[in-house]
């Protein structure tokens, strides 16, 4: 009977042992390293303790139960951010090594942020000594259920776990070989996968995050499926979701090809907006405003025709002739119509929403815009404030001039009402934060310190993350994450324009490069798909300013992503260095410790030795000789002299009250070293009593 409970004991220590590797790997695997020491056995501790209350009364699941409900009752709120944080935590671990942009919690209570993930982690152990203890008698389904969670840990987390999964398998191991009687071999290979774990374990700690491509693909899909399918943006046009992507992927594939006489480069307005709210620059439902007879989104078609001396006589500056721009579509058109800068709007097959964007109105595989070229989109940027109804002579005024000035300004009104906006929390970071423009500054000026402030602040990444829940997207981007692609770049570029009081929009379409065009064709694939911002230039109309610095295309996407893995890499350097600085000082005072304890026990023993008399010291000599002579004490007449003399002179020591002299340890000393040069220790060394 006892030995089956010893059985029992032995082969519940080894569920408890698998139990605490398995909640070892996830605390490796995650950098989770807080207290992780002390959870870790309590992980076991609970476990062991679970299945002998189970096997020793059936009110055992009955207690469970009960803690499990007195949880639930009085530490809902603590559980939840608890999980929250150690979710954070997990998250934080796969973003820094990955670069995936998990999604954090930010309703987290960090004042009792340590209370509340201990007692989310015993919750845990809890439920998970239960199902453990219900499955105890069946090992097989045990190991199939922990193997499978074992391998999802070893596969999902981003830092290495070599060593608690030897754990895992020796302990194993040792457990089939406890309940086969195989006790033994069972041990051997337990000892032999623990034995391999400890150089493993400083392995793991110096060893980079593995970033497979299988491992990178199983995560996108676990954060596909937590957090919603609109993560991922293939490329394409987003309609102004700040908030909803948190990574692009583009594939290259094929949406349009576009026709025209063009060298240089191209933007294509799709979807356009000047409201922003809750991380969503939404869409105008207006009416079509219509100045002196025109649509507004129509007047900056013709500015190029005005017959004003001085932009005249430097017009080939700005623009090329005027031209059609041909769009041949091979996938499935946006919602919105897309349009080039200065182009004739009012011809086109949509319908017009305010000042902003055409709606499509057909399906048709092909559109055709009249437009005008620009020669250098920001150059236009220095016409601001220049051009009035004042340069156009009297001689040359026509009903076109008139009427364009008129309606311009009425539109300037229009604009400088609406498109100065800026939300309450962004302005005040920026009031603070933001970069500080000079007064008077003009457009130009001011691009450039938006464009400068910019690059300089943050760093261009495909993958930066969600904001966090109840975060503002850009206010989060601009204050805390720092990175993102070109719809943070662009909202963060808006709200500056327009904190240096310049009216500007967000834009999302389409940015082809002048190495795109191919005898008048350029193949448009979603890599070019691309948001910046645009700001209005008096009585001119709105022009681009691209922010990012970044090239469009296939190969802007792979420089950037190369670029962010040297920067990874350079990261995962630094933090091994750090790892390997820290087991160098841990072994340092390891072993500054295990020397002091060594120096302590010799002093110790060196001044025991001196107090001992001669009678200790021949006794301590006595239990020595015996480990080196086991007939030491039979049939002394047969012996040598000098070992009947050591043999005497011990016999005294150990009946005789008699005093003992120097002499006389020295002669047991003496017979003590020729026994040691006879069995191969030929050290003089001084055998200390323990």
């Amino acid at each position: 009977m006892m030995i089956d409970v010893k059985k029992k004991i032995i082969e519940y220590a080894m569920l408890a042992l698998i139990f605490a590797s398995v909640i070892q790997s996830i605390f490796a695997g995650f950098r989770i390293s807080q207290y992780h020491l002390i959870l870790v056995a309590s992980s076991a501790l609970i476990l062991l303790g679970g299945c002998i209350l189970m096997d020793w009364t059936k009110w055992a699941f009955v207690g469970y139960g009960i803690i499990c409900v007195f949880f639930l009752l009085f530490g809902k709120t603590e559980l939840i951010n608890g999980f929250r944080i150690i979710s954070n935590k997990m998250a934080d671990a796969i973003n820094q090594s990955m670069d995936l942009g998990f999604y954090y919690y930010v309703s987290v209570n960090l004042e009792n942020s340590r209370r509340d993930s201990v007692l989310a982690i015993l919750f845990f152990f809890i439920l998970v000594g239960i199902f453990i203890g219900l499955l105890r008698y069946k090992p097989l389904i045990l190991f199939f259920i922990t193997g499978i969670f074992e391998c999802a840990v070893l596969i999902i987390a981003p830092y290495s776990i070599s060593s608690a999964f030897f754990v895992f398998l020796g302990a194993w191991m040792a457990y089939f070989g406890f309940r086969k009687k195989k006790i033994y071999f069972g041990s051997a290979l337990a000892v032999l996968f623990c034995l391999a774990a400890i150089p493993l374990h400083f392995y793991d700690q110096v060893k980079m995050p593995d970033d497979t491509w299988i491992k990178r693909e199983i995560l996108v899909q676990v954060r596909r499926v937590t957090q919603g399918n609109e993560y991922n943006a293939v490329g394409g046009i987003g309609n102004g979701q700040i908030g909803g992507v948190g990574e692009i992927s583009p594939s290259g594939t094929n949406l349009f090809q576009v026709y025209a006489q063009e060298k240089g480069d191209l933007y294509l307005k799709a979807y356009t907006s000047g409201d922003y709210k809750e991380g969503v620059w939404t869409e105008s439902k207006e009416e079509p405003l219509i100045y002196g007879g025109e649509t507004a989104i129509n007047l900056s078609f013709l500015f190029p025709d005005l017959k004003i001396d001085e932009f005249i006589s430097s017009k080939k500056k700005w623009f090329l002739n005027d031209q059609d721009l041909s769009i041949h579509y091979q996938k499935k058109q946006d919602k919105y119509l897309l349009v080039p800068y200065f182009a004739e709007v009012d011809g086109m097959w949509g319908t017009v929403f305010g000042d902003a964007n055409v709606l499509r109105n057909n399906q048709n595989s092909d559109d055709q815009i009249h437009y005008y070229p620009m020669k250098n989109p920001l150059k236009l940027l220095r016409l601001n404030e220049k051009v009035s109804e004042k340069l156009v002579s009297d001689q040359e005024k026509t009903p076109l001039e008139e009427n364009y000035f008129r309606a311009m300004e009425e539109y300037t009104s229009y604009i400088e009402e609406k498109y100065l906006e800026i939300p309450e929390e962004i302005k005040k970071y920026l009031k603070k934060e933001g970069p500080k423009f000079k007064k008077n500054a003009s457009l130009w000026e001011i691009q450039e310190e938006v464009t400068k402030y910019i690059r300089k602040e943050y760093s261009y990444t495909y993958h930066p993350g969600l904001a966090p829940e109840g975060e503002d997207p850009v206010l989060y981007f601009m204050r805390e994450r720092k990175k993102g692609f070109c719809t943070q770049y662009a909202s963060t570029a808006v709200f500056l324009f327009r904190e240096a009081k310049i009216p500007a929009r967000y834009v999302e379409g389409y940015k082809i490069r002048s190495s795109q065009w191919n005898q008048g064709m350029a193949q448009v694939t979603d890599y070019d798909a691309h948001a910046w911002a645009e700001v209005y230039v008096k009585n001119v109309g709105w022009v681009p300013v691209d922010v990012s610095g970044q090239t469009s295309g296939v190969s802007g996407y792979e420089k950037i992503q190369e670029e962010e893995k040297e920067q990874n890499l350079y990261l995962n350097r630094k933090r091994i260095l750090t790892n390997v600085k820290k087991i160098f000082f841990i072994s340092l005072i390891v072993l500054v410790a295990v020397v002091f304890v060594i120096v302590i026990k010799m002093l110790r023993k060196r001044q025991q030795w001196k107090e001992f008399d001669n009678r200790q010291k021949i006794l301590h000599y006595k239990e020595v000789i015996k480990k080196y002579d086991k007939t030491w004490e039979e049939s002394p007449e047969s012996k040598e002299t000098a070992d009947r003399i050591a043999f005497e002179i011990i016999r005294k020591a150990e009946y005789s009250q008699d005093e003992l002299e120097d002499r006389e340890v020295n002669l047991v000393k003496r017979r003590l070293d020729v026994l040691k040069r006879k069995n191969g220790n030929v050290t003089k060394i001084l055998n200390k009593p323990k």
